[in-house]
């Protein structure tokens, strides 16, 4: 057997491309070393046909060293990459690292048969791989017939399932009897339907995966911020404190009185309307309240009348559209005390199809300038990101123009 230096096996910092390469070589040389007479090299098998790194290699090559051969491996390969599935390379070396003993599987007994009952359960080819992707650590370990039995009619279809999957696959490993169950139960007894916990729960799924006690603990804290029971925003009471502790959120309350110098008594009335301003960071709240208060020069009353009006983005939303309401009402086609807030609501086609489309002859160019600054690519873009108002300025300045052109006079 040979032997290496550890520095050089298990470096975890950022190497330079040579230390890499040499590492590369060391572990592909002592892969081949290690194997015995008539077995295949693990690690080299696994970086130059699965496409895993070699560090994800040496970890993985355990659960398949004992294997005389390629022959199965390669059937799962094939099977993977083949009609049935399509996975591309990226997607197989994916699923190869966090799970090796896919290699071990049979073809025709294991992985076919899972599937044909995936298929049984309404999924797709396309949802097919999507769920391979995103469940690769426990596909092949998993009870189907019992978790899809259960999360697809009670989420309302396999392509909600998949959202839920993408970023919490832990419905597929929780114990329904012990965890999900309590959980849903524990929901229900606050007033919500099922129909309401799955909607509420695709976006926010470790309410049901998690401790039950935890539940409990998320919905004293959603009933200090004083919301009723039996209001639809309730809902998002409980969305919104499931990512916030008890000192998070008094901290977020704290936060949010000091920024706009208001009572606390204020805030709890803005957030009693709007939940979800909980979520909002501290550097976005005071660059927003920034903004409207020194550029739109809307007062604090203004923003606890409105609170959601901080919840949109500063450059894409409210610097372009308070730009194109400038620009409206200095050639007088809309009121000087036009509300802000209600050309900030609006979906972005509602917006241009009231507010630029029916001036293109008098204000050509505005909808082009509106767009760019939604994307970000007004003049001076990168600093506007740090000064939005910049944004504002830009477009103002293109409107001068305008107005100083014949179609301005």
């Amino acid at each position: 057997m040979l032997h290496f230096p550890k520095q050089l096996l298990s470096l975890r910092h950022p190497a330079s491309p040579v230390i890499l390469s040499l590492r590369r070589a060391l572990l592909s040389t002592a892969a081949a070393t290690d194997a015995p007479p008539g077995a295949f090299a693990a690690v080299d098998y696994l970086v130059t046909t699965c496409g895993l790194t070699p560090e994800q290699a040496l970890k993985a090559a355990r659960y398949i060293s004992h294997c005389k051969s390629t022959s199965n491996a390669d059937s799962v390969l094939a099977f993977l990459s083949g009609p049935a599935l399509r996975l591309s390379k990226a997607d197989i070396a994916r699923v190869v690292s966090h799970d090796p003993r896919i290699l071990n599987c049979s073809v025709e007994n294991t992985l076919k048969a899972r599937i044909a009952s995936l298929r049984s359960y309404g999924l797709d080819d396309a949802q097919v791989r999507t769920f391979l992707r995103v469940t690769h650590c426990v596909f092949r370990t998993f009870s189907i017939h019992e978790k899809l039995g259960f999360w697809i009619p009670f989420l309302g279809s396999p392509e909600k399932l998949l959202r839920v999957l993408r970023h919490n696959y832990y419905l597929l490993t929780s114990d329904l009897d012990r965890v999900v169950k309590p959980n849903i139960a524990t929901l229900r007894e606050s007033g919500m339907s099922p129909a309401d916990i799955a909607r509420m729960c695709v976006p926010n799924s470790r309410l049901l995966t998690c401790n039950p006690d935890t539940v409990k603990s998320i919905l004293e804290r959603a009933d200090k911020l004083g919301v009723p029971r039996n209001s639809p925003m309730f809902r998002q009471a409980v969305a919104t404190t499931t990512g916030l502790g008890a000192e998070t959120m008094a901290a977020k309350l704290k936060l949010f009185g000091e920024t706009l110098g208001c009572s606390a008594a204020e805030v709890a009335s803005a957030v009693r309307r709007n939940p979800v301003l909980l979520k909002v960071s501290g550097e976005k709240l005071r660059r927003v309240v920034e903004f409207l208060t020194k550029v739109v020069r809307v007062d604090t009353a203004y923003i606890l009348a409105w609170p959601a009006i901080v919840m949109y983005s500063l450059e894409t939303r409210l610097a372009p559209r308070y730009s194109v309401m400038k620009a409206l009402q200095e050639k007088h086609l809309i009121r000087k005390d036009h509300s802000f807030y209600s050309m900030v609501t609006s979906s972005d086609e509602t917006f241009r199809r009231r507010h630029t489309h029916p001036h293109k002859d008098l204000l050509p160019g505005l909808d082009d300038a509106y767009m760019a600054a939604c994307r970000g690519k007004t003049a001076h873009s990168s600093r506007a990101m740090k000064d939005p108002s910049l944004t504002c300025n830009c477009m103002l300045e293109w409107n001068s123009r305008s107005t100083n052109s014949d179609f301005g006079n």
